[in-house]
């Protein structure tokens, strides 16, 4: 199974050039399912969730999608309160945490953005234990061999390498990724960053190449691979350029590769090789 895995594409603070070229550079992926990991817009208003809209329309695969928390209304406060995902439930998905099964492949979306939140930065992202009992309920209910996916917003893990602008991991990620070793969860999808980075939780074997920020990463074993998108469409960077990962399922291999926006065209980034 081949999954194309968006993050941040952040209508209204877009990239046209960068738009304009998605669709038929996804559609030469061949994706059997698009990811969504959160933020399709910059401040939740209607006009930017209707032009994310508008580019779903234009993508060759059904698309799995989790909102972010530039996805709750930003100006508008009281929409923020009383209806936060208003927006999102019109024009995206009105499962704010969905469920799939494709094959051997099992997918569930954890929310992690909130509106509103004990801390002064409402941006940082939270997981909660019912939230985690919901994930080992539905993946309990799936065939022994079916790779397990989780899909959030907020990153679990930072990167080895040291972070421009230093941000906050979900709240209990800790937690989330005992839980997700336990029940044999495979990879974990996610964004907010804008960094392009894959990591590893759990002992790895020698077979399985040694950690680094960017690149090619391979698993035949079960560990968990926590995989980071770049800004898919978005101005805002943070030291890297537009990206999306392109990751294949076979037989309980997972192979993830990360393209990247460069000089008008997009092209495979292959800093860390895979191990023989």
């Amino acid at each position: 199974m081949r999954l194309v895995h968006l993050s941040d594409l952040h209508f209204g603070k877009h990239d046209d050039a960068v738009v304009e070229s998605f669709a038929n550079e996804i559609t030469g992926q061949k994706p059997d399912l698009i990811v969504v990991s959160g933020d399709f817009t910059q401040i939740g208003s209607r006009k930017e969730f209707q032009k994310a809209r508008e580019f779903i329309k234009t993508l060759p695969a059904p698309v799995f999608a989790v909102p972010g928390n530039h996805d709750v209304p930003e100006r508008n406060l009281i929409k923020r309160f009383i209806n936060p995902y208003g927006h999102y439930k019109r024009y995206i998905d009105a499962d704010l945490e969905p469920f799939a099964v494709y094959d051997n492949v099992a997918l569930s979306g954890l929310r992690t953005s909130r509106r509103a939140r004990a801390s002064l930065n409402w941006s940082d992202g939270t997981i909660s234990k019912s939230q985690l009992q919901m994930l080992e309920q539905r993946f309990a209910n799936v065939p022994e061999d079916t790779v397990k996916v989780v899909v959030a917003h907020h990153p679990l893990m930072h990167p080895e390498e040291p972070m421009a602008r230093h941000q906050r991991r979900v709240k209990r990620a800790d937690l989330a990724l005992e839980t997700f070793a336990r029940i044999g969860v495979r990879l974990v999808l996610s964004g907010h960053f804008h960094l392009a980075y894959v990591r590893k939780h759990g002992d790895a074997p020698e077979e399985v190449a040694e950690d680094m920020p960017t690149g090619v990463r391979r698993a035949a074993v079960a560990l968990i691979l926590v995989a980071q998108a770049a800004s898919s469409t978005s101005t805002r960077l943070r030291g890297e350029p537009n990206a999306y990962n392109v990751i294949d399922i076979d037989k309980g291999e997972i192979v993830i590769d990360v393209r990247e926006w460069r000089d008008g065209g997009w092209i495979t980034r292959e800093k860390a090789k895979e191990a023989a």
